[in-house]
């Protein structure tokens, strides 16, 4: 079973967003986050890096306009 960790690049040190995520789906300017037990958490942003060996996605802030 391969669950990953979600982090947010801002520019500093990536904050972990949300751990076990088993699934992500695509939705607008954004991703729900799924994890194992079923918790849905929406980030709005663009992956960066998706490292499936390490279990690790890490996604940059999406910059809104004014």
């Amino acid at each position: 079973m391969c669950l990953s960790t979600v982090y947010m690049d801002s520019g500093n040190e990536p904050q972990k967003i949300m751990k076990d995520v088993a699934r992500i789906e695509a939705e607008g300017r954004g991703f729900w986050l799924i994890d194992l037990f079923g918790e849905k958490t929406f980030i709005e942003g663009t992956i960066q890096t998706i490292d499936l060996v390490g279990g690790q996605l890490v996604m940059t802030e999406t910059h809104k306009l004014p």
